[in-house]
């Protein structure tokens, strides 16, 4: 009897460990989603001097990065799952950009880019590699296993990591241009040309869905500001 009281005890304040750190307060063990990705870093002259002649934006691209690597957000995403994952992304990308929306949801696309390069078909010359990420292959290889990927109902066994650039890609342009028009048109272009010049690359539907879905929520982000991803990825699909 007793073990079985203890077995409810552990379950029910498991539970609630689950449900404060999956609102983003900390739970009873201190994890929360909210948490400082350089706080265990010790001063570095030379980093503090190379930081000083740093662009902003590289700045918070490695934040942003070094956030999603992070031990801590795998074992959140275990516990709360994919979906409050995504949230927890553009969450921390909007306090990295001071709450500037635009520069939020480009570093969220830069946060969860999955691809280190690609091959273009260049007739004559042939194939030739275009980096996407200067990332070390340590830090882009941590990255890339935390990136959410079970995202969509559908999602193939592999996962749906590269669905997250496209949701971040098409949020930005439609918010940026205030217009679903020109990111639509550019999400269109992009799966075009991927068919026609990169080695291996399909004209997916699914990205296209994933497409869709970005674009309206940095559409709609021009008169709801709270908004976030999790809301948008199960919505019907707008051909």
């Amino acid at each position: 009897m007793k073990s079985l009281f203890a077995i409810g005890f552990l379950l029910l304040f498991s539970q609630g460990i689950s449900i404060a750190q999956c609102d983003g307060k900390p739970g009873p063990d201190g994890l929360s989603w909210d948490y400082d990705d350089g706080e265990k870093e010790s001063f570095s002259l030379f980093k503090f001097i190379g930081n000083a002649f740093t662009p902003d934006l590289v700045k918070e691209t490695r934040q942003i990065r070094a956030y999603v690597r992070d031990v801590r957000f795998g074992i959140l995403m275990k516990r709360c799952g994919d979906a409050r994952a995504v949230d927890a992304i553009y969450l921390k990308a909007l306090k990295v950009a001071e709450h500037n929306l635009a520069r939020a949801l480009f570093l969220s696309l830069m946060g969860t880019l999955e691809h280190r390069d690609v091959s273009l078909k260049i007739p004559i010359i042939g194939p030739i590699g275009v980096p996407l990420t200067f990332e070390e292959d340590s830090m882009f290889n941590s990255r890339f296993r935390n990136l959410p990927s079970r995202l969509y109902a559908d999602t193939p066994s592999e996962g749906d990591r590269d669905k997250l650039q496209h949701f971040f890609a098409a949020a930005y342009v439609s918010y940026a241009s205030e217009s679903r028009d020109i990111a639509r048109t550019g999400g269109n272009l992009v799966e075009w040309g991927e068919a026609q010049f990169v080695v291996g690359g399909v004209d997916d539907p699914r990205d296209r869905r994933a497409n869709r879905h970005g674009e309206r929520f940095g559409h709609d982000l021009l008169t709801v500001r709270n908004l976030l991803p999790s809301d948008y990825l199960n919505l019907p699909f707008e051909e």
